[in-house]
């Protein structure tokens, strides 16, 4: 595998310009996994613990991915794979056989799956969700703007981050 683990403080990684070119939620196993692009995360500390924070919405194929398995991956390109991760983002896995589509490589590691094509993946264990509660929104601009008539909503998942991995 060309992947070598790194440090938190070894590295130069800045989830708000990386996010604009897209990451790769991947969760499952070796032997049944899926995969969805997102174009949201937030990282940060919780208890003193390194932690990515993702959604999914209960309509995606990964949603179930998410809530069956205890790990999951969000990997980030160098090279924006736009054309891949639009394939990800649109197709249903449940329909299609999003890796032969995509192009990308997955590589088993550990209790989940990552891509050889990322260049920076981090290696999530769940350790809590919720769901998105309309009434929680202090924002309703912000509600309406991005829900509006929708009756469901997306599901927040944080991982403590357990490794951080580096193309080499």
């Amino acid at each position: 595998m060309n992947f070598e683990e790194i440090n938190f403080g070894e590295f130069d990684f800045n989830p708000f310009t990386k996010v604009d070119d897209w990451a790769l939620l991947t969760a499952g196993t070796k032997e049944k996994f899926n995969m969805m692009t997102i174009t949201g995360v937030m990282c940060g500390k919780f208890f003193l613990k390194p932690m990515m924070q993702v959604y999914v919405h209960p309509d995606r194929y990964s949603y179930q991915f998410l809530a069956d398995n205890d790990y999951f991956t969000v990997s980030f390109f160098d090279v924006p794979q736009h054309p891949a991760l639009q394939i990800c983002g649109r197709m249903h896995g449940n329909n299609c056989d999003k890796v032969a589509e995509s192009g990308l490589h997955p590589l088993p590691f550990e209790n989940t799956v990552l891509f050889e094509e990322a260049k920076t993946v981090f290696v999530c264990r769940k350790v809590y969700h919720t769901d998105v509660v309309k009434d929680n929104f202090d924002s309703q601009q912000l509600f309406k703007e991005y829900y509006k008539d929708s009756i469901t909503f997306h599901r927040i998942y944080l991982g403590q981050i357990e490794k951080v991995l580096r193309h080499k």
